[in-house]
């Protein structure tokens, strides 16, 4: 099964149409090429990297650390 961000359901509800990248469930374009091309020319574009990094925190604060940092509520595994 492949790992999904947790902008996945972002991405679908989106349209973006997902393929296989390194693993991972990620969105390759939204629309046409030129569209998206524009669209971040004339506004923004966003590019979701949370596929591209670990975090590692150990210790009796771990946790703490954790919900203090990071927005959403994570716990070690």
């Amino acid at each position: 099964m492949l790992k999904r961000t947790c902008l996945f359901s972002t991405h679908q509800k989106a349209g973006g149409k997902l393929i296989e990248f390194g693993g991972w469930e990620m969105p390759v374009q939204y629309s046409s090429i030129i569209d998206e091309h524009q669209a971040v020319r004339k506004a923004a574009g966003l590019f979701d990297i949370s596929h591209m990094g670990e975090v590692r925190v150990k210790g009796p604060s771990a946790d703490a650390f954790r919900s203090n940092f990071f927005r959403v509520q994570i716990f070690a595994s």
